[in-house]
């Protein structure tokens, strides 16, 4: 059996599962589920052509393969954050972005003397005892969002825009990323190591949304707890802490002083009834989405427990709108990476640090659009 790969078996159902992966979908067309299990219990062995396919799938080197024992694995399934704070599907796609944005990062790090340097002070900087609307005003005067800036802006995007800026120039790094389900898979996730602590949102979100995922990856960050971001019952710690950042969340969207002397709004009670114009004029002002604006009228004794559930009902059933065609592809590096990321890639490929073939991993781009990149990076 000269053309057998001896690889050890226990390495190669390790990186499957990793990959989320389920023999039927590992074996593909390389060869049969019957095959792969057998090898995986180390009864069969695979020809070297069938191993360097499965290596490639799995994102593996292939010395991977030969290896006494598993690396220790860095992913953590307690680490997403979805729609509904559900059990985390970890798909391959999955796994698979969780990964490059390490490497992204990783990247920022080794390269970071083409950035400026930044002030990472705000990075545990409060702890899960800290008063929400208090850390709420704090990071308001760090973003440094006002009210009348919020007025200028003409739709969703132009918010979603603003708040995205405001944590990058204060040297976060943000990537949106795509074909990963926002119900069952993942809504934001967030790595607090320094420097370049990292914030990961997913672009199938509502604009609103990844707003309100944004501030909430943000206090992660201030916590030092990055990533941390599924609310598990069997697991009080995590539920606290989701808690806590979803409630600083509201008092950063919807500011308590500024909610209250909307239209007089401290003068009511809870047995206020809120008509959904009422609550769109409301989304406008803060730019916030309305279940969001009724929750801190909730909070701030304005409306009722009843009355929020059954809302927040409606709303679920309302169908999805629907999306049209993508962006082209610079602007999707553009709006997928932050701007400092960007120009630390393209000043490591100016410096032959890095090939353009690098350059093109690590933005995601084909090279026939670089220029039209870095055209578009002046604006």
């Amino acid at each position: 059996m000269a053309n057998s790969a001896y690889i050890n078996p226990e390495i190669l159902k390790f990186a499957r599962i990793q990959c989320g992966y389920t023999i039927e979908q590992a074996a593909k067309s390389y060869l049969s589920s019957r095959k792969l299990e057998k090898v995986e219990r180390g009864d069969e062995y695979l020809t070297f052509q069938q191993f360097l396919k499965l290596a490639n799938r799995y994102k593996r080197p292939p010395a991977f393969f030969y290896l006494k024992q598993p690396l220790r694995e860095e992913i953590l399934l307690e680490d997403f954050r979805t729609l509904e704070s559900k059990e985390v599907k970890f798909s391959p796609i999955l796994i698979d972005t969780y990964k490059k944005i390490i490497k992204k990062r990783e990247f920022a790090v080794k390269y970071q003397n083409y950035d400026k340097k930044y002030d990472y002070s705000l990075i545990k900087m409060i702890n899960i005892e800290s008063e929400p609307e208090n850390v709420a005003n704090i990071i308001l005067n760090i973003l440094k969002i006002t009210m009348s800036q919020r007025s200028k802006w003409k739709n969703e995007y132009d918010a979603f825009n603003s708040w995205k800026e405001a944590i990058e120039n204060i040297g976060i790094l943000i990537f949106q990323v795509s074909g990963i389900s926002v119900e069952d898979e993942m809504r934001g996730f967030s790595l607090a190591e320094l420097p370049y602590p990292t914030i990961v949102l997913n672009r199938n979100d509502s604009p609103l949304g990844r707003i309100f995922t944004l501030i909430h990856e943000f206090c992660h960050l201030m916590l030092k707890k990055g990533g941390i971001c599924t609310i598990r019952n069997k697991d009080e710690e995590h539920f606290e802490i989701e808690k806590f950042c979803n409630s600083i969340s509201g008092g950063v969207l919807v500011p308590k002083s500024e909610l209250l002397k909307h239209q007089d709004i401290d003068l009511l009670d809870r047995a206020k009834i809120w008509e959904e114009d009422e609550l769109d004029q409301l989304k406008k002002t803060f730019w916030a989405s309305k279940e969001v604006i009724l929750r801190r009228l909730l909070t701030l004794n304005k409306t009722n427990m009843n009355y929020y559930q059954k809302k927040r009902e409606e709303w679920k059933k309302l169908p999805k709108p629907s999306r049209k065609g993508g962006p082209l592809p610079y602007q999707k590096v553009l709006t997928g990476n932050s701007k400092n990321y960007i120009k630390i890639v393209i000043n490591a490929m100016y410096e032959e640090k890095i090939t353009k073939q690098d350059l093109s991993y690590y933005l995601d781009i084909k090279l026939k659009h670089l220029s039209k990149l870095e055209e578009n990076m002046q604006h």
